[in-house]
Order: C-alpha cells, then sequence, then structure tokens
C-alpha cells in the first residue's frame, strides 16, 4: 500500500541540486526538479526553458518506473517543474510543484469546440485543484508533489472519461492514498 507521504519515492536519493534549477526559490521543487534533471536528462532535446528561467520541462517522455512503483501512463507528452510552491490538504497535507501532461482522444475538440462533457469538468474541479482540463488542446494535466501522484491522478481522470468510475473526492482519496 502507498501512503501519501511515501509517494515522493525519488526524493529519498541523496538531494543534490542540478545548477540548471540553482537560482530557484522554492526548496522542494529545485530538489524535485534536480532529481528529474538527471533522471531524464538535460540533453537539449527533452529539455526546455519557457517562463525565464523558472520552469523546466520534457516532451515526449517515456516514464521510468520507480523502485516501488510502476506507472501505468507510460508516456507524457509534457513533464514539467516549476518554481513554485503551492500547499493544499486533500487528502493529505502536501505541496505541489510537478506536472504531468497527456493528450486523451476522447475529448479532443471538434470543429473549434470542446467536446469533454462541462459536467464531468465540473466534476473534476469538485475533487481537487490538482486536475487541469484544456477541452479545446484536449488535455489533461495533473499538478502534484511528485510523478507518482500525477499518474495516480492521470488514471483516476482516464478511468472517469472512460466511464469506469464517478469522479467523487472519495474514490480520489482512496486511490492517492493507496487504499485501492
Amino acid at each position: 500500500m502507498i501512503k501519501l507521504k511515501s509517494l515522493i519515492i525519488e526524493q529519498e536519493e541523496e538531494k543534490k541540486i542540478h545548477p540548471k534549477v540553482s537560482h530557484w526559490k522554492n526548496k522542494k521543487a529545485q530538489e524535485y526538479a534536480s532529481l528529474l534533471l538527471n533522471k531524464y536528462g538535460d540533453d537539449g532535446e527533452k529539455y526546455d526553458t519557457v517562463f525565464g528561467d523558472s520552469m523546466i520541462m520534457w516532451k515526449d517522455v517515456n516514464l521510468i518506473d520507480e523502485e516501488k512503483y510502476k506507472y501505468k501512463v507510460r508516456k507524457l507528452d509534457k513533464l514539467y517543474v516549476l518554481d513554485e510552491h503551492i500547499e493544499h490538504s486533500f487528502p493529505a497535507d502536501h505541496i505541489d510543484y510537478v506536472y504531468s501532461t497527456i493528450a486523451i482522444p476522447e475529448i479532443q475538440a471538434k470543429d473549434g469546440k470542446s467536446t469533454i462533457n462541462p459536467e464531468l469538468v465540473g466534476k473534476f474541479a469538485g475533487v481537487t485543484g490538482s486536475i487541469i482540463v484544456d477541452g479545446l488542446k484536449g488535455e489533461v494535466t495533473a499538478r502534484c508533489g511528485d510523478t507518482v501522484a500525477n499518474d495516480i491522478t492521470l488514471n483516476f481522470v482516464l478511468d472517469a472519461i472512460e466511464g469506469k468510475i464517478e469522479p467523487t473526492k472519495e474514490e480520489y482519496g482512496k486511490r492517492i492514498l493507496g487504499k485501492w
């Protein structure tokens, strides 16, 4: 069983700050970005900076499984860390700064109009502010404190879009706290 506090698996390693983020103001974002830079590289093809020097982004990322967790969403369209510190407390106290984005064909816009049911978007918003739906691009982004929590969040969204679950706070809390 995975508990929220143990989701930050990568952060258990030695916390060396990568030079590309050594100027960041938010320590946890800086440490996590450093871990991802070491894991996914900064070779120029997958590394990009935007918004000045306050964001690190990789595109078309094939996730590398963690020691204690195997990713269900294996490929991300975008993985990025912002130099930010967003505190919130559902389903437990934590800080967000890492984003995972995937395109979802079932919600791709048609003729310039969003196709995702607005009621479903409202349900996601009622569950957590960590789910960001872009109906025109047909993308969903999970913003959490690590890539494992993002993976669980994206799978929650996919299951809801496919009609496998009702998107409720209870279901999300159960999943993110590892009780499913």
